[in-house]
């Protein structure tokens, strides 16, 4: 497990990611297999603690594991932290959590480089889902044995896209329960996280810019238009960004260029960080999948699903990989582009069709044509069931194939 591995190496481990990924359960059962002290901010007393005596709070751990569990609530402790390392380095002394990027919570005052180790979690993949013994590598099997990539196609992508990755919802019985709990969600994060970080201003129209965002599914940033569809002031829509970024609500996939310059002035994509959010907010019913008005939502959540499915197994993954995207221009675009060590990339289209057929290959032969022997595999994901591997260079898979 990767927080464990880092607590052999790391004074401070840091979890983060959104509400009720499973922060607090991972680290309660790291810690129940140690010495440990485990602190929850949740609690009031605990919380006046960390905020009125940071460095006693700090030194309660001792000699064991000091646990702190939405440490985010009281940035006070960041300094007396990087005091205690530096007094004493040995690995493994304090594992926090956070449902907001401690480094942008106001009144952080060291950003803790060199002394600790954030591990991002996020919502559940579709392997962990399932509980397979062995973690997804569809990456590393691309670069290492393309032809033995394989998937059977499965009837209820709609409902997996609906259903997200989220623990909670998934232990519910109905789609009604389900929705239930994420209206709940939304709500305390518009009306009570937004508040938390300062910016109560926020709250009214947060939950409006995460709904135009989840219709879009995975989209290019146009600032000019979501500014507009989401009624918040051009000037102060990257500020809104910035807040559902910070609480890991919202991922941005940055623009592949040939070269670094190229991909720092394209824009980037961005999308809800669990389709199963963005299916809610933008009122997908599986069922809608295969009539005309909900085709269009079902292809935009198809691809971040697979962006999602691609960023989780990012994190375990035994060949390292980033994701981008690719646009040059409507001819040449490409859904994901995943990056190797070596500079050499897979490209990754994704079709909502059973039927793939040669029109669909298109973007990712204009692909090859510019970036010619650099693009090491093509592979098109569709909801059929077809499996061919062909003309050395080209994978078309089921969705199915990134875990099965």
């Amino acid at each position: 497990m990767l927080v464990e591995e880092a607590l052999t190496d790391t004074p401070i481990v840091v979890i983060q990611g959104a509400r009720q990924v499973g922060k607090s359960t991972l680290a309660k059962q790291i810690a129940d297999g140690r010495r440990a002290v485990q602190v929850s901010l949740d609690d009031a007393d605990a919380l006046d603690f960390a905020q009125f005596d940071p460095a006693g709070f700090v030194a309660q751990g001792a000699d064991q594991l000091l646990v702190v569990d939405e440490a985010q609530r009281a940035p006070q402790i960041i300094l007396p932290l990087k005091a205690e390392v530096d007094r004493d380095r040995r690995p493994g002394r304090f594992l926090l959590t956070g449902s907001s990027d401690l480094l942008r919570v106001r009144g952080a005052g060291d950003s803790l480089a060199g002394r600790a180790e954030t591990i991002r979690l996020f919502p559940l993949s579709q392997g962990e889902i399932a509980r397979r013994a062995e973690p997804e590598r569809f990456v590393a099997t691309l670069a290492e044995a393309p032809n033995s990539v394989h998937g059977i196609g499965l009837q209820d992508l709609p409902e997996r896209l609906a259903g997200g990755g989220f623990p909670e919802p998934l232990k519910r019985p109905t789609p009604r329960a389900q929705a239930r709990w994420f209206d709940s969600y939304v709500e305390r994060l518009a009306s009570h996280d937004a508040n938390e970080a300062n910016r109560g201003r926020f709250a009214r129209r947060f939950r409006g810019l995460l709904t135009v965002v989840a219709a879009r599914g995975q989209s290019e940033l146009n600032v000019a238009r979501l500014a507009r569809d989401s009624g918040i002031p051009e000037t102060s829509l990257a500020e809104y960004l910035d807040l559902a970024e910070s609480m890991y609500l919202l991922e941005r996939l940055p623009a592949w260029g040939l070269d670094l310059l190229g991909r720092t002035i394209r824009r980037p994509k961005v999308g809800l960080v669990d389709t199963g959010l963005g299916a809610h907010l933008a009122r997908f019913r599986p069922a809608q999948a295969g009539q005309v008005p909900g085709r269009e939502a079902f292809g935009a959540l198809l691809e971040q699903f697979v962006a999602g499915e691609l960023r989780r197994q990012r994190s375990w993954s035994p060949t390292p990989y980033e994701l981008y995207h690719y646009r040059e221009d409507a001819r040449r675009e490409v859904d994901l582009v995943v990056e190797l060590e070596d500079s050499t990339i897979i490209g990754v289209e994704v079709k909502a069709t059973a039927h793939p057929g040669r029109a669909h290959l298109a973007q990712l032969e204009a692909l090859r044509e510019r970036v010619g022997g650099r693009l090491r595999r093509g592979v098109l994901l569709h909801t059929g069931r077809a499996v061919q591997h062909r003309d050395g260079w080209l994978s078309v898979l089921p969705v199915d194939s990134l875990w099965s």
